[in-house]
C-alpha cells in the first residue's frame, strides 16, 4: 500500500469514528495532521474570545440565581392576555412599581411571607401587589395553595367510591391540583402537571402538606393622623391569582379596584363620605393582610376551613404624586 492510500485510509477511519458528533473543524484539523505526520496548529484565545466566555459565564450565573416571580414575571406571564388588552393599566402598574416595600411580617411558626412589590395606580384605578410563601422547614414539610386541593367528595360517605377519576362528587377522597409554573398543560388524572389523591400528587409524600389560605382580602388602613378622627381599616375585595414554582414556593398576586374602594368607604363610613379623598392622598397608606397555614390530614373535611395556624403582614404604601 502506498503513502497516499495509507493517508486516505486514516483519514476515512477517522471520518467514520466521528460522524455521529457535531464537527469541531479545529478537532478535524489537529486529528489530520497527526495522521500525515504534521505539526499541529496552536489556536490562539483572542479577546473577543474571553469576552464571549465572560458573558456566557454572566448568563449561567444569572439562570442559576433563579427567576423572581414578582409582578413584572407576572404580567409579562401569566397575565400577558391582560397586558395586551389593557395596556395602559400595565403601564400604570408599572410606573408606580415599588419593589420590597416596608414591612413588618408577622412571625409564624411553618412559614416565612415576604411581599415583593406593591403598586397604587390611581391614573388606572388600580392597586395591586404580590407576596411569596415558603415553607421555614422545607426538609419537612411541602407546600401548597389551599386553592388547589379540590373538595369535592369531602362529606360523602364511606360507601361512595375512592378509585374514580371523574372530576365529580362522588369520591370520598380530596384531589391536589398540581399545575406549577413550567410544568405546561395538565396531563390529566395521576400525572403532574395534572390532579389525583393528594398523597400522589406531592413531590414528597413523606412529608407534611401545608395548605397556605388566603382569599384575596387585604385590609387598608386609612389615617388622617389628627385629633378626633380614628383609623379606618376597610377591607379590601379583588381579583386575585396564586400560583407556585417548582422550588416549592407559592406566589399570590392581587389587584383591587379603587372605585370600588371609594364605594365601599362610603357605603361603611357614611358620615365620612368627603374624607375619602384626602385619606387616600396622604404620604403614607397602610396595608395588612392575614391568612392562615393548615397541616393537611387526610378525613379533615369541615377542618379545613377551622383549624390552622393563622399569620399576618403589614406593608406601607407611598403613593406618588
Amino acid at each position: 500500500m502506498t503513502l497516499h492510500e495509507e493517508q486516505e485510509r486514516v483519514q476515512k477511519a477517522v471520518g467514520n469514528s466521528l460522524s455521529y458528533v457535531k464537527e469541531d473543524p479545529w478537532l478535524t484539523q489537529r486529528v489530520l495532521a497527526n495522521a500525515k505526520g504534521e505539526e499541529p496548529v496552536v489556536k490562539k484565545i483572542t479577546t473577543s474570545m474571553i469576552l464571549v466566555f465572560v458573558l456566557l459565564f454572566i448568563a449561567i450565573a444569572a439562570i442559576a440565581a433563579g427567576i423572581i416571580y414578582n409582578q413584572d414575571w407576572y404580567w409579562n406571564n401569566r397575565n400577558s392576555s391582560e397586558r395586551d388588552n389593557n395596556p395602559e393599566v400595565y403601564n400604570a402598574v408599572m410606573a408606580n412599581m415599588t419593589e420590597n416595600p416596608e414591612q413588618h411580617l408577622g412571625e409564624h411558626s411553618l412559614v416565612q411571607i415576604a411581599v415583593q412589590d406593591v403598586s397604587w395606580a390611581p391614573e388606572a384605578n388600580v392597586m395591586t401587589f404580590s407576596f411569596k410563601v415558603t415553607p421555614k422547614d422545607p426538609e419537612h414539610f411541602e407546600l401548597h395553595s389551599m386553592l388547589n386541593l379540590d373538595e369535592d367528595g369531602a362529606s360523602v360517605d364511606e360507601s361512595s367510591s375512592i378509585e374514580t377519576t371523574e372530576d365529580g362528587e362522588d369520591r370520598s377522597m380530596h384531589w391536589l391540583w398540581r399545575t406549577d409554573v413550567d410544568l405546561g398543560m395538565s396531563q390529566g388524572y395521576g400525572h403532574i402537571p395534572g390532579f389525583g389523591p393528594v398523597a400522589d400528587m406531592m413531590d414528597d409524600n413523606s412529608k407534611q402538606l401545608l395548605l397556605i389560605d388566603w382569599e384575596g382580602t387585604t385590609d387598608l388602613i386609612l389615617d388622617s393622623g389628627e385629633a378626633g378622627e380614628g383609623a379606618v381599616k376597610l377591607p379590601m375585595y379583588g381579583s386575585w391569582d396564586t400560583y407556585r414554582t417548582t422550588e416549592g414556593d407559592v406566589y399570590f398576586w392581587a389587584e383591587y379596584d379603587l372605585d370600588w374602594l371609594r364605594r365601599d368607604f362610603e357605603k361603611t363610613y357614611p358620615d365620612r363620605k368627603d374624607d375619602f379623598d384626602k385619606l387616600i392622598t396622604k404620604d403614607t397608606l397602610s396595608c395588612q393582610l392575614t391568612y392562615k397555614v393548615v397541616e393537611y390530614a387526610d378525613g379533615m373535611g369541615g377542618k379545613l376551613h377551622t383549624s390552622g395556624i393563622p399569620g399576618s403582614a403589614e406593608f406601607v404604601i407611598h403613593p406618588r404624586k
